[in-house]
Formats: structure tokens, C-alpha cells, sequence
């Protein structure tokens, strides 16, 4: 197998599996082509599918397709299975089937968010994670502000 080198730009960002971080993905080698999918991980957050295909029989062809944060835990969930661990070290802990959960949007200031970013990655969590466990730590706190 050689070396995963692709960028592309897509919608003005850069997607460049040189610079960023491979979680999860195969390749397989069966005589005339090579073909391989693989997940990764911008500097700044973004996820993005890579997939390839070298052949003699077909043009050589390489993709690269952004993936939102949820489409992303889909296809870990879908092709890593067998490693819980990885989906929830970038997705924070899982609920265990039958637990009640909901679903909450919350509109924030960008800046606000960068900085809950900033200190969940510096935690080794989610942003999700994180934050629950900012919001669990204020109603634990009770009627104090």
C-alpha cells in the first residue's frame, strides 16, 4: 500500500490527509486494483471520508468527502463496530440502550463554542461530552448561581 497523500479544497476548505489525523479505515489489494476507505480528522475538527482506487483495468481515482460531526459517528458505528472505545473517544460516552436521552439544539456565539471546544479537546473529550458535564456540575449545584 502507498502512502495516503490527498488535499482537496471543497467549498473554500482544505482537506489534506497529510495534515490530518487517520482514526479508522482499511484497504485491500486484490491482484489488478487496490482500493481503500479511510476517516480522518482535521486539525481544526472537521471530518472527512477518503477513498481510493488504483487499478489497471480503471482510471486511478481518489475522493475526499466532508462528513458532518453526526455522519461521521455513523460511519464509525457502521464500519468499526468492534471498537466502541475509538467512537467514544471522539463522541463521548455512549447511553445504554433503553436509557432516556433527548435531543437539544442550542444556539450559541461562535466564540463561545470555539472556547467549549478548546477546553473539552484539553480534557480529551467531545464537545458533547463536555458540555453535559458542564451542565450536570451546574444542576448539581443546585439554587447556587
Amino acid at each position: 500500500m502507498r502512502a495516503i497523500r490527498c488535499k482537496r479544497i471543497i467549498d473554500g476548505k482544505t482537506y489534506n490527509t497529510e495534515t490530518a489525523t487517520e482514526h479508522a479505515g482499511w484497504s485491500w489489494d486484490d491482484g489488478p486494483r487496490e482500493e481503500g476507505i479511510y476517516l480522518f480528522q482535521t486539525r481544526f475538527g472537521a471530518f472527512f471520508e477518503y477513498s481510493f482506487l488504483h487499478g489497471a483495468q480503471e482510471d486511478d481515482h481518489e475522493t475526499i468527502k466532508p462528513l458532518t460531526p453526526a455522519e461521521a459517528q455513523k460511519w464509525l458505528e457502521e464500519k468499526t463496530s468492534w471498537n466502541p472505545e475509538l467512537i467514544e473517544a471522539l463522541f463521548g460516552e455512549m447511553p445504554e440502550a433503553g436509557s432516556g436521552e433527548v435531543k437539544f439544539t442550542l444556539r450559541m456565539p461562535e466564540s463561545l463554542r470555539n472556547r467549549l471546544s478548546e477546553r473539552a479537546a484539553a480534557n480529551k473529550q467531545s464537545l458533547n461530552a463536555w458540555m453535559i458535564r458542564c451542565l450536570e456540575s451546574c444542576a448539581d449545584a443546585g439554587d447556587k448561581p
